[in-house]
């Protein structure tokens, strides 16, 4: 009798905890079904072995019993364990609100080739090959294409495939080696079925380096014929086999992965475009990389904006005579039509670079950051969820949809794909100024500092003015200091408080007239999702005639399309 109910008050202590942990990881019932039976089943084995000790007087317990005990004890942990673990990296890189479909059967994800050539200066070489092989791909309407961003998630990962699967929501990965010695490479590729494990296909490739356009040409069709895919222009070659001078193509491999990474290595990603274009002036894939490059600059504070942007749009003029049908050198040239506030134009050059590359994130991510800009709201949120389906491991898209979801007053979807983003990119310095104007408007003071302070640390900046500008917001007696310190303290020493960053904080902190003034002389400035004008910052002047002048100047209608919400925020102040 005493170590039945010693078993049944242990089990019904268990059994509390489960519960707490099943709701913190969002466990399916089935499974707590599961371990509430094996405690029952523990509590027959307790039984039998109480009773066998009973009848047989004060025996001690024997070395079998406890093994026994211990294998029942070890299981349910190990089944503890291992769905807590699953769920939770589960929950951090999926949001909250975008359904769970089936993985469809044409899907695949292009795992980082493995450098085997001995030297690990030649993994940009090995990794770039992989980026064209996907960039090809990506290109089958039919296809399912993971983005580079996710895919590389799991470089020098020894994964169980089937995790990876999951993960990235394809039924097939591609992996492969590639071993470069000389003019001479070896690319070896096998398609996996992240079901099952097994074998699909696999084929070894040695050529010489002037033919690696071919191997990648036909390691893409092998696979979309396995898939049983089909090709948008029937027997065109899905990788250019322009002749392109070797050397070329290595300075333009060597920039494809620090454009990916962007930060500070978009300095250095334009210097080897650059180099590969002076070799060979009618590399387009290398203009169009170019011309990405120096748009995406300013963004990153790396370079003004009359500058860069002048540039970039020459590039992808550039790389367009050369062939026209460069899906990245659209994807650029709308960026540079968006900032022009050509709208119209930008949207037609969108559509044009989806239809030559309808599985490519960034260009879905950067029409996702186009709708928003633009108002169109609703559109934004169902082009960056597509992205995001396509790199569901991305910082950036996480952070474009978090400010679409801000615009559509959906706050606490917001900090849900926040929290989950800064969990997954600790370092990402945008997704903490992210989150910081995702708590502010949810009121949160004290969490808006924290997400501030980590963003300013990222970027070297002193987090003081931060503090008295959430201050100023919070406190309708702290907003003359905020304000003094926005115009003031921070002009020359704070990159992030941008002109339209300005803007925004002074509608934050009441000063209305001030904002709209701003507003009207401001030019063509780079206006990034958390600092446009269809945020909630603006709500209180969405019909004032200054407010729709300044609008009518951008060519933006005077209200954004898809929602009529009021902001949560007390805008009252020194300019209401």
């Amino acid at each position: 009798m005493q170590w039945a109910l010693a078993y049944i008050a242990a089990a019904f202590a268990l059994i509390q905890v489960l519960d707490v942990v099943a709701q913190r990881f969002g466990w399916p019932d089935s499974l707590e079904r599961l371990l509430i039976l094996a405690l029952a089943i523990g509590f027959f084995v307790t039984l039998i072995i109480a009773w066998y000790h009973g009848e047989r007087g004060a025996q001690k317990v024997s070395s079998t019993e406890i093994v026994i005990l211990a294998l029942l004890l070890a299981i349910g942990g190990g089944l503890l364990w291992r769905y807590a673990r699953v769920a939770s990296v589960s929950s951090a890189t999926t949001p909250a609100d975008v359904s769970a479909t089936p993985i469809t059967a044409k899907s695949i994800a292009v795992l980082p080739f493995v450098n085997m050539s001995g030297d690990p200066k030649n993994e940009y070489f090995s990794d770039g090959i992989t980026e064209e092989i996907l960039n090809a791909l990506a290109q089958i309407p039919t296809l399912k294409v993971a983005a580079r961003t996710s895919a590389f998630a799991f470089k020098g990962k020894q994964e169980d495939l089937r995790k990876v699967g999951e993960a990235l929501d394809v039924a097939t990965v591609l992996e492969g080696s590639v071993q470069r010695a000389g003019d001479e490479v070896r690319i070896t590729a096998q398609l996996i079925d992240t079901h099952n494990g097994y074998h699909l296909w696999s084929e070894k490739y040695d050529r010489k380096l002037t033919n690696v356009f071919a191997v990648e040409d036909e390691i893409s069709k092998a696979i979309a014929d396995k898939l049983q895919v089909s090709l948008s222009g029937g027997d065109q070659p899905l990788v250019s086999l322009k002749s392109v001078d070797p050397r070329a193509h290595d300075f333009y491999l060597r920039g494809l992965p620090l454009i990916a990474a962007r930060g500070p290595g978009l300095r250095e990603a334009v210097a080897d475009f650059q180099q590969a274009i002076a070799i060979d002036p009618d590399y387009a894939q290398a203009w169009a990389a170019l011309a990405e490059a120096q748009m995406l600059l300013p963004h990153y504070f790396l370079a003004p904006p009359d500058t860069a942007f002048p540039a970039g749009e020459a590039a992808a003029n550039r790389a367009l005579a050369i062939d026209p049908d460069t899906a990245s050198a659209y994807v650029a040239l709308a960026m540079m039509y968006r900032v022009q506030w050509k709208w119209k134009e930008a949207d037609a050059v969108f559509q044009r670079a989806l239809k030559i590359a309808p599985g490519d994130a960034e260009a879905a991510d950067q029409y996702g950051q186009f709708l928003l800009a633009e108002g169109r709201l609703q559109d934004a949120l169902a082009e960056i969820d597509r992205a995001q389906r396509l790199d569901p491991l991305s910082g950036i898209i996480a952070a474009t949809r978090t400010n679409v979801l801000t615009a559509l007053h959906r706050f606490d979807a917001a900090q849900t794909l926040a929290q989950g983003m800064i969990a997954a990119h600790p370092d990402y310095a945008l997704g903490h100024f992210i989150a910081a104007d995702v708590a502010i408007y949810r009121r949160d003071w004290p969490g808006a500092k924290d997400q501030l302070r980590a963003g300013a640390a990222l970027v070297g900046e002193n987090p003081d003015v931060y503090m008295l500008l959430v201050n100023g917001v919070a406190d309708p007696a702290q907003r003359t200091s905020a304000r003094r310190a926005l115009f003031v303290g921070a002009r020359d020493t704070h990159q992030r408080l941008s002109e339209p960053a300005r803007i925004k904080w002074l509608m934050l902190l009441g000063d209305r007239d001030d904002a709209l003034d701003a507003l009207q002389r401001i030019g063509q400035d780079v206006m990034f999702g958390q600092d446009n004008v269809w945020q909630p910052a603006f709500d209180p002047v969405r019909n004032d005639p200054r407010f729709k002048a300044a609008l009518k100047k951008m060519g933006l209608p005077y209200t954004p399309a898809d929602t009529s919400a009021t902001s949560q925020i007390d805008h009252t102040g020194p300019g209401a």
